[in-house]
């Protein structure tokens, strides 16, 4: 029988942040107490608490700005993996990515769709398609609408995948918004109004048929 492994001072203090962070207590982009206030609140030693937040740094959960303090950068080590292999892809890559995660979820999305999910999405269907918004806030928007359909898909995997990439994907939806001179903001509310009504009437096949037709706009 093995002996019951000694978990070190810095290793807890991991356990913990990082439970902070995985249950939503730190949110992406929240400023974390100081190492001061950290060494008071554990009681540990400064050393301690730096080198748990080196480790979470290495881990790609936080990030340290000279000057300003460490934030929040990702939600999970899933997460932050997603975002680390992200960074080496091109544009190409996450484009493909993306068309084939939302025709999934949207396929999903309308065999499983519950009476609640229909009302989350169609409140960020009427957020989304404001036509007041700038093309930035449109595609903020834009983001948050799929990522409604895709917890009506009710994979946790899934979704996981898609709203780790998701920074990434405004960033290309943004892009090809600005670049793109043909786009109208008007057919792109319809298109996204015909999905609403396609995981409504629980028709997959259309779904998944109209978010191709989205991805490719």
């Amino acid at each position: 029988m093995k002996k019951p492994r000694r978990v070190s001072l810095s290793t807890q203090i991991v356990q913990e942040l990082t439970k902070k962070i995985e249950t939503g207590d730190w949110p992406i982009q929240t400023k974390i107490p100081t190492e001061a206030q950290l060494t008071e609140q554990f009681e540990v030693s400064r050393n301690t608490v730096r080198e748990a937040l080196q480790s979470l740094i290495q881990a790609g959960l936080l990030e340290s700005k000279a000057g300003d303090g460490t934030y929040v950068i990702a939600a999970n080590k899933f997460e932050a993996n997603m975002y680390h292999e992200l960074g080496k892809a091109d544009y190409q890559e996450i484009a493909e990515a993306r068309q084939l995660l939302e025709k999934n979820l949207a396929f999903l999305a309308a065999k499983k769709r519950t009476e609640e999910d229909l009302i989350a999405m169609e409140v960020a269907l009427e957020r989304r398609n404001n036509p007041a918004f700038t093309l930035e806030e449109l595609a903020l928007k834009d983001i948050d609408y799929h990522i409604e359909i895709a917890k009506a898909a009710h994979n946790s995997i899934m979704l996981d995948v898609y709203q780790s990439i998701s920074t990434y994907l405004f960033q290309l939806i943004f892009d090809h918004m600005q670049q793109d001179v043909t786009f109208n903001h008007d057919d792109s509310q319809q298109l996204h109004i015909e999905l609403f009504d396609a995981i409504k009437a629980r028709d997959s096949k259309l779904a998944e048929t109209i978010v191709g037709k989205i991805s490719s706009y």
